[in-house]
């Protein structure tokens, strides 16, 4: 088995703009330092929520991470850290981007997934999982939601459907 660490979406529209929040900016924070003590040639790639202008998903949720601007870029307590940066417009990552071909490129056969929104990308993502035949774990303490509510759904649908087991970061560093 070979993972990867998937990092949904930590960009500043949803950490600490038009989406952001105290709890965005906490796990945020909490990411990074994850991340930074991962050991080193761990595969790590960065999802970056990114729109055109008048894009359809603008009708649910408003114009954000809007191609170009300071909203879609990564969080930047997060840049120093190497990894494969992806661009997306959907809430899968693996919808109409190289992902999938990235993953199987490097036999990637496992992931851990996390950040923001549980409820949104990061549950649709494991949906994309899923359906391409990836195992998984999502590290329930590095992701967040708008709504804690929506966020301990979004963690029981994909235990439940997906049968992707729910961990912590503290859990997941004593595997490694």
């Amino acid at each position: 088995m070979k993972r990867a660490f998937i990092v949904v979406d930590l960009v500043n529209d949803f950490v600490t703009g038009k989406f952001g929040s105290q709890a965005a900016v906490e796990v945020a924070e909490r990411a990074a330092s994850f991340l930074s003590g991962l050991p080193a040639g761990t595969e790590i790639i960065f999802t970056l929520d990114t729109h055109v202008p008048d894009d359809p998903e603008f009708a649910v949720w408003g114009e954000h991470c809007l191609a170009g601007t300071p909203g879609s870029r990564l969080y930047p307590a997060l840049e120093a850290i190497s990894g494969y940066r992806i661009t997306k417009r959907h809430y899968d990552a693996f919808f109409q981007t190289d992902l999938d071909g990235y993953l199987r490129a490097r036999h990637i056969t496992d992931l851990a997934i996390f950040v923001i929104s549980t409820d949104i990308c990061v549950l649709h993502t494991c949906a994309g999982a899923f359906f391409n035949n990836y195992g998984a774990v999502v590290i329930s303490d590095l992701c967040t939601a708008i709504d804690e509510k929506h966020h301990n759904d979004a963690m029981e649908f994909i235990s439940r459907n997906y049968g992707f087991r729910i961990t912590t970061s503290d859990e997941i560093k004593r595997e490694l």
